[in-house]
């Protein structure tokens, strides 16, 4: 999709004055996003919703409605919300089942933080998430559309996994046999949530670090961005991903695997920052299987990103040969280091409940 294309699109939108320019923004796995300008110097995010990861883009777009429209209604600031700028036509999006775009407002002065993160601002992304969980809080999950179909079902990628290294269709799993045997490891802690008695709630589905926007003058977290996974899930799978993503010493694709490990001190000021602005809405449940969370999350990225490279990268944007199989040894890395860290994180636990 080029920039010209982008354009194109952007001229649907019922923009302040007319569109001159678009240019790629962004460092999104999935969607193609785009900084739009109008001739006043007004800006706007565009983006081409993937339909091979969201086959039911319309039912994306509901759900992102109901929730920006319920977070308006408790957040006045514009710049700590996501809004939507309708197509000429008064919709929400334009596009077909092959294509689907939609526009929001550019947050002047925004922009996300590049991992790893400090404490500061570990402790400032777990309240935004927190925030987030609270606001959404306002919204019967039954009344959003589950949009993608068992997207943390660990024994499902489990599954995958063993599926893509017995087609082994590129030959490429012979390399990374040491990789899928240490993934595989992890396997009973696949079934950690079965039978759990947590609520479904709204949550976010993508709640890694780089999804919360911050000031960048004051370094103040401004809102939760990237809803397109936005529906029923359990609120620790929220958390966990938060986790996996920010309380490491280097970025998910970091390829020096001396660079990586699992960091209690951003864990816990992760999990202070989270559970002060929506601890009161937890339930006990929840607030005991955080750790499990965390760790469930980074099996999962560990186990979709190993298959998408054994398959031949065809779900994440890569920027480089091997890029898919640097982010799964990544995850993996810290998955272990987790589990080494495992009494230290419960104990942390304890601390921060004692001191609600």
């Amino acid at each position: 999709m080029t920039d010209e294309q982008a354009l194109q699109r952007a001229r649907a939108f019922a923009t302040g004055a007319p569109v001159v320019s678009a240019a790629r923004y962004g460092s999104g796995h999935v969607n193609d996003t785009f900084k739009v300008t109008d001739r006043a110097g007004r800006q706007y995010v565009l983006q081409r919703i993937n339909t091979t990861a969201f086959h039911h883009p319309e039912q994306v777009m509901d759900n992102i409605v109901r929730v920006t429209k319920a977070v308006a209604e408790q957040v006045a600031d514009p710049r700590r919300r996501l809004a939507l700028v309708p197509a000429l036509d008064g919709s929400w999006w334009i596009g077909d089942g092959q294509q689907c775009w939609r526009m929001y407002d550019f947050i002047d002065g925004s922009g996300e933080l590049e991992s790893p993160l400090g404490e500061d601002e570990l402790f400032l992304a777990g309240r935004a998430f927190g925030e987030f969980m609270v606001q959404v809080a306002v919204i019967p999950a039954e009344q959003l559309h589950v949009t993608i179909e068992a997207y943390h079902d660990e024994p499902r990628y489990i599954a995958r996994l063993k599926a893509a290294v017995a087609a082994d269709a590129l030959g490429r799993a012979g390399a990374v046999r040491d990789e899928i045997s240490r993934a595989l490891a992890f396997e009973g802690i696949s079934h950690d949530f079965d039978g759990t008695d947590m609520p479904l709630r709204v949550t976010h589905n993508d709640a890694k670090v780089s999804n919360v926007l911050f000031d960048a003058a004051t370094r103040q977290p401004l809102c939760v961005v990237d809803l397109d996974t936005v529906q029923p899930g359990y609120a620790v799978n929220d958390f966990g991903d938060a986790i996996r993503s920010g309380a490491t010493t280097a970025p998910e694709d970091e390829a020096d695997l001396a660079r990586v490990r699992f960091d209690i001190g951003l864990f816990a000021a992760f999990t202070r920052g989270y559970l002060e602005a929506c601890g009161a809405v937890l339930l006990p449940s929840e607030i005991k299987n955080l750790r499990q969370g965390a760790r469930l999350m980074t099996l999962e990225t560990t186990l979709r990103f190993l298959t998408d490279y054994i398959e031949g990268d065809v779900y994440y944007h890569i920027d480089r040969e091997g890029q898919n199989l640097d982010r799964a040894r990544n995850q993996l890395t810290l998955l272990e280091d987790i589990q080494r860290n495992w009494d230290a994180m419960g104990r942390v636990l304890e601390t921060i409940q004692s001191g609600m």
